[in-house]
């Protein structure tokens, strides 16, 4: 909701913002762009207010609230996504991000792209980007770059004209029924897209495969240019342009890989690590390419991009052993962090710190879980962060089982973030890599552990 907030108050609208908690990891950039954030709710907010655009948890959190209340029998209740979609994205060209994972450095990725190659771009994601001072950059020109989120069907409310789908998986089990209610919500968010229709997408997702499948015949009635990009596993669809990508070697902070068309072959840097960045990146040449953006202006943008906040992020070292903070929630996104950290850290101990979020998906993927966060040396598994399942009255999960599946012995269960901390600094040792993961409360977590 931050960079919709900034970008909405230099776009003119008077902005102003409530929260149970005025300190946060998003609002230093919202206090510095001169944005009240009121403590606690009431219906006095919106004496004068002709919007009142709120995140969709308060629906399951408190949707009788009255100030929810209150704003619905007004008529001004939206979420901050109908807010952007309807208003803030008006007259703009639309590039939106969307995916199960990594769409935050997608999306971030993209802007930077577009602002190095001086199209002065709009960009919002749900993330901090560092040399921007939050989550968004405010352009002057007809370019918005926008993260596309599926839960609640959200991204609904967009209407790209290109559009990046990194991967399609199960996720958002306490909004989507099974799998195939995530499809259509894919293929309602391809549906909205609008001319030139630009449709990138990795080829290598079972996902992606399945809903081009199923709008194969759509596509081609409605004139859509598909483009894919993939490193080893080809789909056979009708691409209007393809992308092969290469590994070629990487460091413990950067990537170089090939890619490959049926024009040229080029060789790109990256200062990020990971099979699944550099797939990421190659959604952001594609789009790039299809602005006509030059190859050299590609290259450096790529080349001077270090990642974005809570991503892989480095937080510290402290006694030889170094601190990393990562938002992966998903045991796909934990999988592959743990093998890129790996990866770059071949010698060193690797521990995984994990606040599970939300009951429903551990629940749902408990065995992927395990597997996924088993990948490390040590693992610490923490409270889970129920969000906005907090009133749903679901069942506690057994973490001793869970602690069990990943393996007695290097696993356990520590609530306590305070004994969390302590218990690390107690057991590892110098030369060991510390990566905390979650989308709650963990990053007080890792900070907490350097401290």
């Amino acid at each position: 909701m931050a960079p919709v907030a900034i970008i909405a108050k230099h776009l003119g609208y008077e902005v102003s913002g409530c929260d149970l908690s005025q300190k946060g990891y998003y609002c230093e950039a919202l206090t510095k762009n001169n944005i009240e954030i009121q403590q606690g709710h009431s219906d006095e907010h919106l004496e004068g207010v002709d919007i009142l655009a709120v995140t969709p948890a308060i629906f399951d959190l408190n949707p009788n609230h009255p100030e929810i209340a209150a704003a619905r029998e007004k008529g001004i209740l939206m979420t901050w996504q109908q807010f952007l979609g309807e208003y803030l994205h008006e007259g703009k060209q639309v590039l939106a991000i969307a995916g199960t994972h990594g769409k935050s450095t997608t999306t971030v990725l993209m802007g930077a792209t577009l602002e190095e190659a001086g199209f002065d771009p709009f960009v919002e994601a749900g993330t901090v980007y560092r040399p921007w001072g939050g989550g968004c950059r405010v352009g002057n020109s007809q370019y918005f770059v926008c993260e596309a989120d599926e839960f609640n069907n959200n991204f609904l409310h967009f209407s790209p004209s290109i559009a990046i789908i990194n991967n399609i998986e199960m996720d958002h089990p306490e909004f989507f029924k099974d799998f195939q209610h995530v499809k259509d919500s894919f293929k309602g968010f391809i549906k909205n897209m609008k001319e030139p229709r630009v449709l990138i997408v990795n080829e290598e997702s079972q996902g992606v495969r399945e809903v081009l499948a199923e709008l194969s015949d759509y596509l081609k009635s409605n004139s859509y240019k598909v483009i894919g990009y993939y490193f080893n596993d080809k789909f056979d669809f009708d691409f209007s342009a393809e992308y092969k990508g290469k590994i070629i070697h990487g460091t413990q902070d950067s990537t170089s890989f090939e890619v490959q068309c049926k024009e040229w072959t080029d060789v790109f840097d990256i200062g990020l690590t990971g099979v699944h960045n550099v797939a990421n990146s190659m959604g952001v040449l594609a789009a790039a390419i299809e602005l006509d953006m030059k190859i050299p202006v590609l290259k450096s943008a790529f080349k001077g991009f270090k990642g974005i906040g809570r991503r892989s992020e480095f937080i510290g070292e402290a006694g030889g052993v170094k601190y990393f903070d990562d938002y992966a929630h998903h045991p796909t996104a934990i999988a592959a962090m743990l093998d890129s950290f790996r990866a770059s850290y071949p010698k060193c101990g690797l521990w995984a710190v994990l606040e599970p979020h939300q009951i429903s998906r551990i629940r749902l993927f408990f065995d992927e879980f395990a597997k996924a966060i088993g990948k490390a040396d040590r693992v610490v598994v923490t409270k889970t962060y129920v969000g906005r399942e907090k009133l749903r009255n679901l069942e506690p999960l057994d973490m001793e089982l869970f602690v069990s599946r990943i393996g007695s012995h290097k696993a356990v269960y520590i609530e306590d973030f305070d004994q969390v901390a302590s218990y690390i600094k107690g057991n590892s040792k110098e030369g060991d890599i510390v990566v905390v993961f979650g989308a709650g409360e963990s990053y007080k977590l890792t900070r907490k552990m350097l401290e």
